[in-house]
């Protein structure tokens, strides 16, 4: 429908915002000597016919219950973009740009200077009555964040410092040299509150004021959230009046009233779905490569046969991915690599193709090595969505080997419980999307992303590890992006113990009067507020 380019993250934007980069501001660039500067003004990343228009409501549905809106919380981290503003976004279409901060520089390896903007006001309803934005809302936002039941441990890792000298200057100080800082600060957990109103309601699960697009008009657990323009947000979009996601039971509902025209986008969850609508008068359909992704995870602290390389690597070598994907997505998914999708160092497609190539004879050499013919294990899963029908392709995979397979099907509370407490033999499932490389990479580490964990799957390799812990220390993106490939080869090698699968597509169906819009791995909404509506 739409044409996309994307930017580089290394050289300098300047221009207007046409469509596409919803609140974004700046490029990452490079300078000399391993510093970097972030600087510009907006960029357009897409060529859209025709004048932006005002007006009008976009409708949306979603099978999930909105649990809450705390934009600290995974129950409200999604839906927290459109209300809340942050030091910088990471969009998978420019890369790390501008929000709050209007520019950045890293004046040695440790110490980052964020200049912020001073036109941007929190929403004109008490507690914060429409009061500006500073410097000093940031770290207080970060210290709540950080204070929460749950929240991650990682930032103790690198954390030396962070403050607010004056009003419109932010700085950052890292106990090491950290790479991916603009990424944590760019994530939808990082979201700038204004403190005093979760002080005020005593927690934000029901209540979102931020400096964002969008206003909270109404949430319902069960009904859905709709949401207005703020009047007040620093850039001219959203060109919308507002924005409605409802609650619906299940597929057939919303593809009922999708049809009905009672929703303008029909976000589906696989082809299938999406052919259901297609003939839709006055609707496009579009794919998009999804950042989620499927894995066989190998505990080794509960099999013993799995610290050995071999016994991986039968069980990697035994694996149909291609059939998964033919039989399962209709052929509509991409191998991925061995950390799942990541921003800028995924590994070149034909690399991946090469490494996961099926040898059944060979994983019966390599079982017969290991002493370990009679192989078998329980492979637990959640019954919902294609997780059953994934995990009966992964035994008949393996039984061709020679391994015999236990299914143990779960109810989803509890087949989470046991993944997250490491009561599992073995398992597979679908990882929801990350923002941040950092994540996916440092989840390799035998001691896991917090480094506060036993080896948790029961596999070391101290290669591996080494080489993650300098890829946290690389300030410049060349060099990190290098590193990133050459652990994911180190990954790939010693077979797991998590085994990634496919990474689908998703599909994007829209009535034609909905403009200026292209769907990415993240869905509608995250950053992309410059759409508009235009029935003639």
């Amino acid at each position: 429908m739409f044409n996309r380019a994307r930017l580089s993250r290394r050289r300098f934007l300047g221009g207007t915002l046409a469509a596409g980069a919803g609140a974004a501001g700046l490029a990452l660039a490079a300078c000399g000597g391993g510093e970097e500067e972030g600087e510009g003004t907006p960029q357009a990343v897409e060529t859209v016919e025709g004048e932006p228009k005002r007006g009008g409501t976009i409708r949306t549905a979603t099978m999930a219950s909105i649990l809450g809106l705390d934009p600290h919380s995974t129950e409200g981290v999604l839906l927290a973009a459109g209300f809340y503003s942050y030091v910088v976004h990471v969009t998978d279409w420019q890369g790390n740009v501008g929000d709050l901060a209007e520019s950045w520089e890293i004046v040695d390896e440790l110490d980052w200077i964020f200049k912020i903007r001073g036109d941007v006001r929190f929403q004109d309803i008490p507690p914060v009555n429409g009061r500006q934005l500073t410097a000093q809302d940031i770290p207080a936002s970060i210290d709540r964040l950080r204070s929460l039941p749950g929240a991650s441990q990682q930032w103790e890792l690198w954390t030396d410092k962070y403050e607010a000298p004056d009003a419109r200057t932010f700085t950052f100080r890292t106990s090491k040299p950290y790479g991916y800082l603009l990424m944590t600060l760019g994530s939808p957990l990082t979201a700038i509150i204004p403190v005093e109103a979760a002080e005020h309601f005593g927690d934000l699960k029901s209540h979102a004021i931020g400096s964002g697009p969008f206003m909270l008009k109404r949430h319902s657990r069960d009904e859905g959230v709709d949401m207005v323009r703020n009047p007040n947000y620093y850039h001219e979009f959203p060109y919308i009046d507002g924005s409605s996601i409802k609650v619906l039971p299940d597929q057939a509902s919303i593809q009922a009233a999708f049809r009905a025209g009672n929703l303008d986008v029909y976000d589906a969850p696989n082809r299938l779905q999406a052919d259901a609508v297609s003939g839709v008068s006055g609707t496009s359909v579009q794919s998009y490569l999804e950042r989620t992704y499927s894995v066989f995870v190998l505990n080794g602290a509960r099999v013993e046969a799995f610290k050995d390389e071999r016994v991986r690597e039968a069980v990697d070598l035994a694996l149909d991915r291609k059939a998964m994907i033919d039989k399962l997505h209709f052929g509509d998914a991409e191998l991925a690599g061995p950390v799942g999708p990541l921003w800028d160092s995924t590994l070149p497609p034909e690399e991946i193709e090469a490494a996961y190539q099926r040898d059944v004879e060979k994983a019966k050499q390599l079982l017969s090595a290991a002493g370990a013919e009679d192989l078998s294990f329980k492979l637990s899963f959640a019954s919902y969505q294609d997780n059953p029908d994934r995990a009966a392709i992964i035994k008949e995979n393996l039984a061709e080997a020679g391994i015999n397979v236990e299914l143990q099907a779960g109810e989803l509370g509890t087949w989470l419980a046991d993944l997250l407490g490491g009561n599992f033999e073995t398992t597979s499932f679908g990882h929801l999307p990350y923002l941040s490389d950092d994540i996916q990479l440092q989840s390799h580490h035998t001691y896991g992303f917090s480094r506060n964990e036993e080896s948790f799957l029961g596999v070391e390799d101290p290669e591996v590890d080494a080489t993650l812990e300098k890829i946290h220390e690389t300030i410049d993106e060349d060099d990190r992006i290098e590193l990133a490939q050459d652990v994911q080869r180190l990954i790939l090698k010693r077979h797991g113990p998590t085994l990634v699968l496919y990474q689908p597509y998703g599909y994007w169906v829209a009535y034609d009067y909905i403009k200026g819009y292209t769907p990415t791995a993240y869905g509608l909404g995250l950053y992309k507020y410059d759409y508009w509506i235009d029935k003639g």
